[in-house]
């Protein structure tokens, strides 16, 4: 997918000698190399080397800020592993990789906002990110965690950065595709680590399943399956924009492509990503792909003849055992709205990002997660019905500026067809966050934001062409 024109055809903004970008992007790779030794050898390499490659990020980001975004993407996709072998301690405080990323993307998001403030203020996500971040904040004055709400608070202006990164430097169709590309191209490490783990049987053990469910670069089968599905929805997005220009032998690479993240999304069996991806192609079919009607409905019932294990989950989600996780996360949901109800937190909540912590508090240290496995039921327990409705208006303001967005590209069918799936994307996640920890889902939120970005750029330029 990638060519040597991809990177030339964003030189535009060239200020500087040809070598000191590509230094940055050497330097970036050779970053990714020594933390990989260093972690191999135990030697303590790994945060010189994180400090350095930041200096050639920030290099990168001046000089080539698309490909520097792509490769943040990539990056980002890979780094949860890490955090098993590689992290941190400055003084009391212990980070991971992904962490310290964090922290640095936040801080390139201040920078940003000083550098761009006139783009800054036409952004359509400012409304609903600043609502969700001034009610975090509020919620420090009561939390039983404050410096577990500040992290959640820095992790969601990340989400803000990221959309707004995308937003600032996706200016055509050739730059979104650039961005797809970024984004099917991280997949590469998740997918091969996710087929390594088929072959070799590894993975988490289920009692509901009789193999091992993958879980490729990420810490849950559940993470890896929404990301695979995020990777659907990017793969169908990119297929909208090129459809008009693929030869036969592309076209049978994207369907390749999309039949592998299909099968790794199988194997993770994860029932919700299974209902949301039917959802989301059943819908894309009745609108714009009839063809697509007939797979949908002979597969399902191929599965449930030929794999006795996949007939069992979807068995046991029609009537789940008392010790299913279904039946464990009732239970739980339960226990907390009681729990808060009890504590007279019903309109305030325990604060941003304390769920794990007040579950503790009231189950203690039980094996197992102890994640809510659904945003309405953590929004309400660490925000009260305030929280629960800062939520509903996040979603809320989500849906109405892509609406906007469709209406305002109406006229160029394909961005149109874009806005139409980052609506169905939007949905399936509302959806899945019922059952799932979807606002927590770090992978897919920046896939999904970045999309958004990029759209909101396109819709505005679109009306400047206008007018």
């Amino acid at each position: 997918m990638w060519t040597y024109h991809d990177l030339h055809a964003h030189m535009d903004q060239i200020k500087t000698p040809f070598i000191i970008p590509y230094s940055a992007v050497l330097l970036t790779f050779l970053t990714f190399v020594g933390i990989t030794f260093g972690i191999a050898l135990d030697f303590n390499l790994a945060l010189p080397v994180v400090f350095f490659s930041g200096i050639g990020l920030f290099i990168l980001f001046r000089e080539r800020p698309l490909i520097f975004f792509g490769i943040l993407l990539v990056a980002r996709m890979s780094l949860d592993y890490s955090s098993q072998y590689l992290s941190f301690t400055f003084y009391d405080i212990t980070l991971s990789l992904s962490q310290l990323l964090g922290i640095g993307i936040a801080l390139l998001g201040a920078y940003c906002l000083y550098l761009y403030y006139p783009k800054v203020k036409t952004f359509g996500l400012n409304t609903p990110f600043l609502i969700l971040l001034i009610w975090g904040v509020l919620t420090l004055t009561i939390s039983l965690s404050p410096s577990l709400g500040i992290s959640e608070i820095i992790r969601i202006f990340d989400l803000y950065v990221i959309a707004l990164l995308s937003y600032l430097f996706i200016k055509s169709k050739d730059d979104l595709q650039f961005l797809l590309k970024a984004i099917l191209l991280s997949s590469f490490i998740p997918s091969l680590v996710a087929l390594y783990q088929y072959v070799n049987h590894i993975g988490f053990s289920d009692a509901d399943v009789s193999i091992p469910r993958i879980y490729g670069t990420f810490a849950h089968p559940n993470t890896l399956s929404l990301y695979l599905f995020s990777l659907l929805v990017v793969s169908f997005i990119y297929y909208l924009l090129n459809r008009k220009n693929f030869t036969l032998h592309q076209e049978k690479i994207f369907y390749g492509l999309s039949l592998f993240f299909a099968f790794l999304l199988f194997l993770t069996f994860a029932r919700v990503a299974w209902v949301i991806t039917f959802f989301f192609l059943f819908l894309i079919a009745v609108a714009r792909m009839k063809k697509l009607l007939l797979p949908l409905v002979l597969i399902p019932l191929i599965l449930v003849l030929l794999s006795p294990t996949f007939q069992g989950r979807i068995m046991e989600s029609l009537s789940p055992a008392p010790d299913s996780s279904i039946v464990w996360r009732q239970n739980l949901w339960s226990d907390v709205i009681q729990k808060t109800i009890q504590d007279d937190r019903i309109l305030i909540g325990s604060g941003i990002n304390t769920f794990p912590l007040f579950t503790t508090n009231l189950r203690g240290s039980l094996p197992g997660s102890n994640d809510a496995h659904n945003d309405f039921v953590k929004f309400f327990v660490e925000g009260g019905f305030i929280g629960l409705g800062i939520l509903l208006c996040f979603y809320i303001l989500l849906f109405e500026i892509l609406i906007k967005a469709k209406h305002t590209l109406a006229h160029d069918s394909v961005l149109s067809g874009i806005a139409f799936a980052l609506m169905l994307f939007l949905l399936c996640l509302t959806i899945a966050s019922l059952t799932d920890n979807i606002f927590k889902n770090t992978p897919v939120q920046w896939i999904f934001f970045a999309l958004f970005g990029a759209l909101l750029s396109l819709a505005r330029r679109t009306v400047h062409s206008h007018t």
